[in-house]
């Protein structure tokens, strides 16, 4: 689930699954293709961190502001040679365009 997004950090949340603990975050620029340009992050649910509804949150960070990213998830099997499960759907998440004006609490009228 799409959490929120800033300039160069995009913030998503999942429901683990019982019968998995390892899963690989994966994302990319829209326009980019999964296997060459596609990015990762694996994490284990039990190391990591869950909201008051369960569900674990992280961050993707790095990112080019104002751009589209494509995020998915996978789980991964058990063993030194897992391999990926099928990817849930792929969210589709804007990154904030760089600002050029100024916050309003940070004007002087």
């Amino acid at each position: 689930d799409f959490v929120g997004a800033s300039e160069t950090i995009i913030t998503v949340s999942f429901n683990p699954l019982n019968s998995h603990n390892e899963y690989v975050l994966q994302w990319k620029e829209y326009h980019q293709k999964w296997e060459t340009d596609g990015q990762s992050k694996q994490m284990n649910s039990n190391e990591m961190t869950k909201t008051g509804n369960g569900k674990i949150q992280t961050n993707i960070e790095g990112l080019n502001p104002g751009a589209t990213y494509t995020v998915r998830l996978r789980t991964l099997g058990e063993g030194s040679q897992s391999e990926a499960g099928k990817a849930s759907p792929e969210l589709i998440i804007d990154t904030e365009a760089v600002s050029c004006t100024p916050k309003p609490s940070c004007m002087i009228l």
